[in-house]
């Protein structure tokens, strides 16, 4: 349905009314106007009076019958907020809707995962069956040979009537439709409270004996209202009960997950609705009045002094786990455990007490700090044998999509429960203890910063949020946001200036082309190549040649490591989404190393010495360029550096500016350059009597004499230009020998003393690269500073010594080493904290909370470079989609990142478009 339509049936539009352009989607015929009301506010579940269905259906009743049909049949929630119409005018209670859904599931022989969420979640607490005892009813109703109308007899498998539910004092008891015959079955008590309930109508369920309004209640005489108004205020604290098996995506399940993630117990209904949401209030009422049903949330102060007096005695006779949450382990993941620790005290489910909060007990109304996580860190915690009880939180930040400030000192009670030690002999599993350890450090090192509090977010729930409504939340609640590092591909990251991010500044840092935009400005990274959706590759790129592993990343997915030889089957993944493909070691798979960064020698160091090891990246020619562009010094995150076992000289004649040539101009050039060079050839040397040279951009090799093998005769090259980039395949090929049977050899030697002096050039420098890689190992590994202490061997490691060693020496070493080859080269940059490296999380997390990063000044410059960062990166991607002449605009930012139109490579310290081979 038209999206202007339901706009206009929402707001009670007449098909007088209507706009002229509105009438011709519909074909300017009422009765299609009509026909649209009709389906919208089944859809929708509208209450019949008050809305334009009335026009439409005249029969009141009939249109109730096809809500609950309607309902039934895509097993959506009972409609709660009907219930006065559903119950008193049809007699179909909660009980009996849900007893018709799992009859229907179970006759279907349906999975429990068909349930959505929030349906099975009622159903076990009214039904008191979960996914256990559904797999149960499954089994018998297949060996029950009984049958009503050819049909399997499930109903008498079923429950007869409802669980003991959870009742508040607060709540109002309504009378339900009430015959003759259900009076027999009365006693004079109840009796007694329904005649009230007929003559004073609705009653507050703490005015009442407590078993008699649960007694009328499993009989189906009454039923209960949850009345939420405009002024109150929930809290959602850690989720009981809950089911997690799918959602359906319809119109009240999409705003419960969108109250979920927006709602605190510091905003009013009102507040929230009208505000942030800027949805209908009745709406986001009937939403938490569902939460509070489902002890999903609790009401704050739902009874005044005066009504807890009116109390009935039966109330304060309750036992204490009355009242609690149903014990659910074999149902929902094992959320709850016998052991004490994990079950709340009465006093915290007490509506007279406070959920505890951050160890100051200062007013928390104020502006929070807020921590962005993906789901990935929810399915560490939930995956792991870590903690019981942590699972329950686990549960909570996934499907509310947040964890608030007040439930934080029970969460990181849990975290505190995990220990690394426990993870050996874990395996693969190690990272879910390390990421939980490392996660409970970063919580305690951010409530250190002045703030109201700290709430831990899932990006996906954000999501799930328009723009406007997610920008409007974040700057209402928070002054700052901080993310974790790395986020998943799938994740769009917060486009936020205000508040401002210490993490992605814009949704494309977390794509793959934020990858080649820093190859392309610092001049250093590995041979890359990004394939367009489709292509198909037949042999090993060029550029390959040489490398034995390569990293294989697919768009929105991460990367795997995968032998040369299986390079064939990245077509499957081309057939789907674009494909980054990118050298990743010689004889083994390459070694990286994470540098964390902003570089702040002021950081608090923990002990009286620190390893230096991170002195050479930091004075590394990438980490030296990349800061200027985009200013690791106001931003925290980690750089990730890489060995693949060749020598990276990065680019001498560096352009920001990515210029695309169409194939047509480039063979065209490429023709041209190629005889020029013949024509210099065919001048300065004598013909040979038979082929003995072999040309190709970076080097020349004749055979002009016995003496002089090598020339090089690239003099329109300069000398930085003439340097080994990365392997090719004339510099691996075997060169035949004289005797072979193939008179025209593959690399145009036929000299056997050329192809003997070659191979022993090669091996030397082979011999010198391994040498080079074991002295630069061993400087890094033996290099370390302390005050006072002086050893031997500072002179010869002035490069790495401590800071106060002499800098003439170090810059001395940097002009010596100008002209060689980086060993490390950088792989990717990510923003944020790390919760996977426990000495980068440390460094990052003292730099936040004392080294300045989020104070006022700092975090003004973040925003102007986050600003400048997002234009560059638009600009540099819009660069990477047009040849020069086109219409080339630049890149607007959308809820999808731009897909690659051409395949791209990175090779010699530049960006340009890959010509096949």
């Amino acid at each position: 349905m038209n999206a202007e339509i339901e706009e206009n049936i929402r707001k009670k539009v007449k098909w007088s009314q209507l706009p002229t352009h509105i009438k011709q989607i519909m074909g300017n015929s009422s009765k299609e106007y009509d026909k649209y009301i009709t389906i919208f506010s089944i859809r929708n579940q509208l209450r019949y009076r008050g809305n334009l269905v009335r026009h439409v259906c005249k029969n009141e009743r009939r249109y109730y019958e096809r809500i609950v049909a309607y309902s039934r049949d895509r097993l959506m929630l009972f409609p709660y907020h009907l219930a006065d119409m559903i119950v008193k005018g049809l007699r179909i209670t909660p009980f009996n809707y849900y007893i018709s859904v799992v009859e229907k599931l179970i006759q279907a022989e349906k999975s429990y995962d068909t349930l959505p969420n929030f349906t099975a979640a009622d159903c076990l607490r009214l039904l008191g069956i979960g996914r256990n005892e559904y797999i149960d009813l499954i089994n018998k109703s297949r060996s029950n040979r009984g049958r009503l109308f050819g049909k399997k007899n499930v109903k008498i498998l079923l429950p007869k009537v409802p669980c003991d539910i959870h009742i508040e004092p607060w709540w109002r008891v309504e009378i339900g439709l009430v015959y003759d015959d259900d009076i027999k079955m009365v006693n004079e008590e109840e009796l007694a409270v329904i005649d009230r309930l007929i003559d004073l109508g609705s009653q507050s369920a703490g005015e009442l004996n407590y078993q008699i309004v649960l007694s009328l209640y499993k009989k189906g005489l009454i039923y209960l209202d949850v009345p939420i108004t405009s002024v109150d205020s929930v809290q959602v604290p850690p989720l009981q009960g809950f089911v997690m098996n799918r959602v359906t995506g319809d119109y009240f399940e999409t705003l419960l997950y969108k109250i979920f993630v927006s709602i605190d117990e510091h905003i009013t209904i009102g507040e929230l609705a009208n505000t942030v949401l800027q949805v209908d209030t009745e709406l986001v009422k009937q939403a938490v009045s569902l939460y509070c049903r489902l002890q999903f949330a609790r009401k704050l102060n739902p009874e005044t002094e005066q009504e807890k007096v009116k109390r009935h005695l039966s109330w304060n006779q309750l036992p204490p786990d009355l009242n609690k949450q149903t014990a659910i382990t074999p149902l929902t993941l094992n959320l709850n455990s016998e052991s004490s620790s994990f079950q709340l005290t009465e006093e915290l489910l007490s509506p007279d007490h406070e959920l505890p909060g951050s160890p100051a007990t200062q007013d928390k109304k104020g502006q929070r700090i807020a921590f962005l996580f993906d789901s990935a860190l929810t399915a560490f915690l939930m995956m792991g044998n870590l903690s019981q009880g942590l699972k329950k939180h686990a549960v909570t930040m996934f499907e509310v999509g947040k964890l608030c400030d007040e439930s934080l000192d029970s969460f990181l009670t849990e975290l505190e429960k995990v220990s690394v030690l426990d993870a050996d002999g874990e395996g693969e599993a190690r990272r879910f203890f390390d990421h939980a350890v490392i996660l409970r450090s970063t919580v305690l090192a951010l409530r250190k910063l002045p703030s109201c509090g700290l709430d831990l977010i899932r990006l996906e729930s954000l999501q799930t949020l328009d723009e406007a409504t997610c920008s409007r939340l974040l700057q209402k609640k928070y002054r700052l946001l901080v993310s974790m590092a790395p986020l998943s591909r799938e994740v769009r990251p917060v486009f936020s200036l205000s508040p401002p991010q210490l993490g992605p500044a814009v949704p494309e840092v977390n794509s793959l082309w934020f990858k080649f935009f820093i190859y392309h400005m610092t001049g250093y990274g590995p041979p890359s190549l990004l394939l367009v959706k489709g292509k198909t590759i037949k042999q090993l790129p060029r550029m390959f040649l040489g490398y034995s592993k390569l990293l294989v990343t697919t768009w929105l997915h991460e990367p795997a490591i995968i032998p040369i030889s299986n390079i064939i089957h990245v077509n499957a993944a081309l057939q789907y989404a674009p494909v980054l493909i990118q050298a990743y070691g010689v004889h083994q798979v390459a070694s990286t190393r994470v540098v964390p960064f902003p570089f702040r020698p002021d950081t608090p160091i923990k002990g009286s010495c620190e390893i230096n090891t991170d002195y050479q990246f930091r004075k590394h020619p990438a980490s030296r360029i990349l800061n200027e562009i985009i200013d690791i010094e106001c931003n925290c995150g980690f750089l990730t550096f890489v060995n693949i076992g060749v020598l990276d000289f990065g680019c001498a004649s560096r352009d920001r500016t990515v210029r695309l040539i169409p194939s047509s101009r480039k063979s065209s050039s490429a023709i041209s350059g190629h005889s020029k060079i013949q024509r210099i050839n065919q001048e300065e040397l004598p013909e040979p009597l038979e082929p003995t040279c072999i040309l190709n951009e970076n080097f020349n090799f004749s055979n002009k004499s016995n003496d002089n093998v090598v020339v090089d005769t690239s003099n329109t090259q300069s000398e930085e230009e003439c340097k080994l980039q990365s392997p090719d395949e004339t510099h691996f090929a075997n060169t035949p020998s004289n005797d072979s049977n193939c008179p025209s050899p593959a690399n145009g030697f036929t000299s056997h003393e050329c192809s003997k002096l070659l191979q022993e050039e090669l091996d030397e420098l082979d011999k010198k690269d391994d040498s080079l890689n074991k002295v630069l190992e061993l400087r890094l590994s033996t290099t370390f500073s302390m005050e006072g202490l002086v050893t031997p061997s500072e002179e010869h490691v002035n490069m790495f010594s401590r800071e106060t060693s002499s800098k003439d020496d170090i810059s001395e070493n940097e002009k010596v080493d100008e002209h060689k080859g980086e060993v490390w080269t950088l792989l990717d940059c990510h923003f944020g904290v790390p919760l996977f490296d426990a000495n980068a999380n440390t460094k990052i997390c003292d730099t936040i909370v004392s080294g300045g990063l989020a104070e006022p000044c700092s975090l003004e410059k973040l925003v102007e470079s986050s600003r400048k960062l997002g234009t560059m990166l638009l600009d540099f991607i819009s660069q990477c989609q047009y040849y020069p002449g086109e219409n080339m605009e630049i890149m607007k930012r959308g809820r999808l990142v731009p897909q690659p139109r051409y395949n791209l490579v990175f090779d010699n310290g530049k960006v340009t478009e890959w010509g096949g081979k």
